[in-house]
């Protein structure tokens, strides 16, 4: 994550050459996100004349966060203006709605702001610019913008992947969590479910199973390995619910380290009363003999 702010300057240039985005009016809103003093007008706007930006990829504004900057506008003033654009007789915000909820919260009549005339697309991808560069965005947030600004442009997944100094690969797996149910979705939002773990959900051939998967990696906080090797167990066949309830986060991880310790299928059972067995797959003599081998065990 540390390259990314780099990556999304570099890229910016050349990121709507060829869609329905104007790149001189792109470069020229990024430049007053940088450095909205140069050459720019600042004018005193009133509060109740300024609406949220409708692209804002953040769906949900840490309080405490927003108390923070407050206290810091408060004691030190609004350094950098907030930008926006007219609408009729009132404005919406491009870049800053941070500020200026902080602002709001100080319950100061007006703000600094700079007005500048842009279209819907521009909007959409600086409010994404805006939030990637702090690296605040939750997975899901992040994915629905992504998306936003493919819909937007109608540019490829490469496309934006490459101007946005990422792997298309990272965008990819990205948007592939909005396939996910609203209520997995929701607990990676509220950080209950982290992306690894959505992630995994995803690789699991019958949807049918993923209530019951879900249940069981938030009753046995199972970490993003063990999430994994629980799907892959249940596409293997189905689990009942007494075999369900015996999966451990303990035997899950102990069979995936045994696994690449062995380079074949292993299997951990166990029992409540501290019993249970290991089951080591081999496919030929061959894989036998070089498994014994790595036990040290040798055989005439």
């Amino acid at each position: 994550m540390a390259n990314k702010k780099g990556g999304l300057g570099k890229g910016m240039d050349s990121l709507f050459g060829t869609n329905r985005i104007s790149p001189e009016a792109l470069a020229h809103s990024k430049q007053a996100v940088r450095n909205p003093d140069v050459q720019e007008q600042i004018v005193n706007i009133s509060i109740d004349k300024i609406q949220a930006n409708p692209f804002q990829p953040r769906k949900n504004f840490r309080p405490e966060l927003i108390q923070e900057l407050a206290d810091s506008i408060k004691q030190n003033g609004l350094l950098t203006p907030i930008i926006v654009r007219p609408m009729g007789s009132d404005y919406q915000i491009i870049a800053g709605e941070r500020r200026f909820r902080a602002v709001q919260l100080l319950k100061q009549t007006e703000i600094a702001a700079i007005v500048r005339t842009t279209n819907d697309e521009t909007m959409a991808t600086l409010a994404l610019i805006e939030n990637l560069q702090r690296d605040d965005l939750n997975p899901i947030e992040e994915a629905q913008a992504f998306q936003l600004i493919l819909d937007q442009t109608g540019i490829s997944q490469s496309a934006l992947a490459q101007n946005l100094g990422k792997e298309r690969t990272t965008v990819a797996n990205s948007l592939r969590l909005l396939k996910l149910p609203k209520k997995v979705r929701d607990l990676v939002e509220t950080d209950s479910l982290s992306m690894g773990q959505a992630r995994a959900l995803l690789g699991l051939k019958n949807q049918s199973s993923l209530e019951h998967v879900l249940s069981l990696i938030l009753d046995k906080d199972l970490n993003v390995r063990q999430t994994e090797q629980l799907v892959k167990q249940v596409n293997e066949g189905p689990v009942d619910s007494k075999s369900a309830k015996a999966v451990s986060p303990y035997a899950l991880d102990l069979a995936h380290r045994l696994e690449e310790k062995f380079g074949t299928k292993v299997k951990v059972q166990g029992s409540r009363g501290g019993r249970g067995k290991i089951e080591i797959n081999y496919l030929s003599q061959e894989d036998l003999t070089r498994i014994l081998s790595l036990l040290e065990i040798e055989v005439d």
